[in-house]
């Protein structure tokens, strides 16, 4: 089906490699966040559900 939808579609490479490229940038970024977050921030965020 996505044999089709690529052979078909004009373009529909750049968007495929566009999308695949966003996607593992988001991930790097989140990973990246989560290495240089500041730890104070985390444990605030984290005894937050339980202070008044």
């Amino acid at each position: 089906m996505f044999k089709q939808f690529i052979q078909k579609v004009a373009g529909a490479d750049v968007y495929l490699t566009a999308s695949l490229l966003i996607f593992f940038a988001f991930f790097i970024g989140m990973a990246l966040w989560l290495i240089f977050v500041d730890k104070k921030y985390v444990q605030h965020m984290k005894n937050l559900p339980v202070e008044e």
